[in-house]
Parts: structure tokens; C-alpha cells; sequence
């Protein structure tokens, strides 16, 4: 069933110090189911965080509509607008700078339940504990403050918050980036093991593929701002049918010496144009080594190969028939 349904977002940012626009979301559009994850990827500059941040209803988009559960999320104003951000919070990727550094954990994880009481602001004294124990942590933490924790345990708390009001949906913004392997490996089984018991869905922000993989039952490709491939995430890996996809995919190591040695990597040209001058046609043609006269200058449509999988590219036969290795 559909939680989130988001259709033709778009958002434009006007430049410093010149007459000129940051194109930083194009015609954006995908659904996310309940209980499910969508894993979104790109370089940095893609336009990950600020998607997230129009469909959270933190920035106004500049076009196209969000429902959540079939409520407009875009049209919400005052006390409705605070209780569907209630439904969907965000976790970001520096938990330090994302909590107070003078409240004690216990503030902070009961923070959401104390905003949303417009009489009785008094927060049972055991729901912080429950919280915390719900990330695995010791209700003697509550009494903590942000900088007696470690970067994984302030990651855990500011999971808890997340998950104060029972949301229906977390956006979790490059969350594990700033941690190590083996806490990165914690807190992601942390998030699976929720996501089962809880029912909750994720939007989850990444560049890391591999690690996107792994968490994402669907997966949403962006570059310059919009989403150019996206599809059940096994389908996706194994067939991209985008050119920058199909150049992402190939970047990731595989652990095997063998077959890394004998992999073929499609050359991806230069670097990424600037959002202050989004080429003409398709904006990835600049690098891409299949380019003609058409992606020079028309933007390519979304074509609907199947089981959900789509691309924007003029040459999406081509690719899926040659496939990646």
C-alpha cells in the first residue's frame, strides 16, 4: 500500500552575487510504499538532501505535490502541517550538530512527545527509557549529555527521537556516513530490525551503493537534480539501463580479485556540469560515451522498461541489450 506518493517536485534556489538560478530538484516523482525502503543515490549536488527536505514539507517546492497516506502534505498549514511532520522525521548525518548540546538524552528523545501535547506538556517519566531501549541503549543514558557519547551512540539517540511519535516514515540523510565500519554495521542492523518491528518506511540518502543495496527494496538514481533511473533495487544492479548508473554500478569494488581485474568500466567524461548551467537535452550527455544529436537536445522521457524499473535515456535499448559487467 502507498504511503508516500511525491509528483513532478521541482525547486529552484537563487544564486548569489549573479542573476541567475540553482536548478536543484527537476521534475521528481516516485511512491514508497509502507514498511518499505527507498534507497536514494547520486553524486554530491544530485539534489538527495533537498528532495528529501520538499518532501518532508521543510522547504516549499516550486512545483508538483506530496501526499502522505492521501493527505497533502504541501497544502497542510499550522497544527496539521506539525502533525504530519510528527509522521515522518528525519535523521541527519552529523548526530553532534543535530542535538542539543545542553539537554540530556532524555530531553531530547522526549522532545517530539513535549512538542506535540498542546495542554499537558509532562512526558511519562518511562518513555524516554522505552526510547532508548527501543535503539538499544541503557535507560542509564538518560541523564547523559550529547558530548559524554560516542559518534554511534549520539547516532542511536537521535534515532530514538525519530522515532518519539511512532512515525510512519524516517528520511534518514547520509546517517551512518560520519561513523566507522563496525558502528555503521550497528546502527544499520538497528534500522532493519525497527523497520520489521515497527512497520516504519525509510527514505534513505546515500552515495554509498553498495551500502544502498544492502537496506533498499527500491532504489531512485539522481543526477543534476533528477531521478534518471529508479526500480526494485536487484533489478536496478543487475541491469542498469541508465549510462550514469551503469557507470555507478561498475565503480563499486567486488570482493573478488578475479572478476574486479576483468570488469569493464564505461567511461564516464569529465565532471559534473554546475546546477547554475544544467545542460540543454539530457543533462548527464556532456559525459556520457553513448551521446547523439537527441540528448543534445531533447530531454529524454521516462521510459517504463518493467516490474517497476525506469529510465530517462534515449538509448535504453542499448543498453539493457548490451548489459553491464
Amino acid at each position: 500500500m502507498t504511503l508516500l506518493d511525491v509528483e513532478g517536485v521541482a525547486k529552484s534556489f537563487p544564486a548569489r552575487r549573479r542573476k541567475a538560478v540553482v536548478r536543484a530538484v527537476r521534475d521528481v516523482s516516485f511512491r514508497l510504499d509502507r514498511g518499505q525502503t527507498l534507497g536514494v543515490v547520486g553524486e554530491s549536488g544530485s539534489g538527495k538532501s533537498t528532495t528529501a527536505r520538499l518532501v518532508l514539507g521543510l522547504i516549499r517546492p516550486d512545483a508538483g505535490r506530496v501526499h502522505l497516506d492521501g493527505m497533502d502534505v504541501l497544502a497542510a498549514r499550522g497544527d496539521r502541517l506539525h502533525a504530519l511532520r510528527r509522521r515522518m522525521p528525519m535523521v541527519f548525518q552529523d548526530p553532534y550538530s543535530s542535538l542539543d548540546p545542553t539537554w540530556t538524552v532524555r530531553d531530547i528523545v522526549t522532545e517530539p512527545v513535549r512538542l506535540g501535547r498542546r495542554r499537558d506538556r509532562a512526558v511519562p517519566a518511562t518513555r524516554a527509557a522505552e526510547l532508548l531501549e527501543l535503539v538499544g541503549m541503557a535507560p542509564a543514558f538518560a541523564q547523559r549529555y550529547p558530548h559524554e557519547l560516542s559518534g554511534g551512540q549520539r547516532q542511536r539517540v537521535a534515532i530514538a527521537r525519530a522515532l518519539a511519535c511512532d512515525p510512519d516514515l524516517v528520511a534518514l540523510d547520509e546517517a551512518v556516513a560520519a561513523l566507522d565500519v563496525s558502528t555503521r554495521a550497528g546502527i544499520i542492523g538497528l534500522l532493519q530490525d525497527l523497520q520489521t518491528s515497527l512497520g516504519v518506511a525509510y527514505l534513505f540518502i546515500s552515495h554509498d551503493l553498495a551500502l544502498v543495496r544492502l537496506v533498499s527494496h527500491e532504489v531512485a538514481v539522481m543526477y543534476l537534480g533528477r531521478i534518471v533511473e529508479r526500480g526494485p533495487t536487484e533489478r536496478v544492479y543487475a541491469a542498469p539501463a541508465h549510462p550514469y548508473t551503469r557507470a555507478l554500478i561498475s565503480a563499486v569494488p567486488v570482493p573478488d580479485p578475479v572478476v574486479q581485474r576483468n570488469r569493464t568500466r564505461p567511461p564516464v567524461l569529465g565532471e559534473v556540469p554546475s546546477a547554475l548551467a544544467v545542460p540543454s537535452g539530457c543533462a548527464f550527455h556532456p559525459r556520457c560515451p553513448l551521446a547523439t544529436d537527441i540528448c543534445r537536445t531533447i530531454d529524454p522521457p521516462v521510459v517504463d522498461l518493467d516490474d517497476g524499473h525506469a529510465a530517462a535515456c534515449h538509448h535504453v535499448a542499448l543498453i539493457t541489450k548490451e548489459g553491464v559487467s
